[in-house]
């Protein structure tokens, strides 16, 4: 009899673990998908500028400043430009065109930091301030979404034409 209730005992613990093993398997969280951080290939932001004059006309377009006669520093290591020529995108979104003829700015792995564009077509040397916003990713993966800019204390509005695409008129 002691015989048939350890087996009976036993057969309960045994199902009760099955019950409890099977439960912790199916506890995961649909919300949370499991990402491989290999083939994870996040989208990073990009901060463009389009030097434009009072009435909203872009000087690059118009022909008042070349784009070689420019130079950018900025106060962070890495600091660069890359100039995006007209229909450089080869896509017709009008939200694309947008940044036909603008600087495209590299962007810092920082919450705040400054670039100097120097304009030597017309004598002009511009100071943007620019504070960003710390993202975090799946895989530890983070950057600095660029929040706004100020420059001449005003403050430079940041649109977001495309998803992470950030666009300023810098007016001269």
């Amino acid at each position: 009899m002691t015989n048939l209730l350890f087996q009976s005992d036993m057969k309960k613990i045994i199902l009760l673990i099955i019950t409890v093993t099977i439960f912790m398997g199916c506890s995961k969280n649909d919300d949370e998908e499991e990402i491989d951080c290999s083939l994870y290939d996040p989208i990073f932001p990009s901060l463009y500028v389009r030097i434009v004059d009072s009435t909203g006309a872009n000087l690059i377009d118009n022909g008042t400043i070349d784009p070689n006669n420019i130079s950018v520093e900025g106060d962070f290591p890495g600091a660069g430009f890359q100039f995006v020529p007209e229909n450089e995108f080869l896509n017709s979104y009008a939200d694309l065109r947008e940044l036909d003829n603008s600087l495209r700015l590299f962007n810092p792995n920082e919450s705040k930091f400054r670039y100097t564009i120097n304009l030597d077509d017309i004598d002009e040397t511009i100071n943007i301030d620019f504070t960003a916003e710390l993202t975090k990713l799946p895989c530890a993966i983070t950057f600095f979404k660029p929040d706004e800019g100020v420059y001449k204390d005003e403050i430079l509005e940041l649109r977001e034409v495309r998803s992470l695409q950030f666009v300023g008129d810098l007016k001269i």
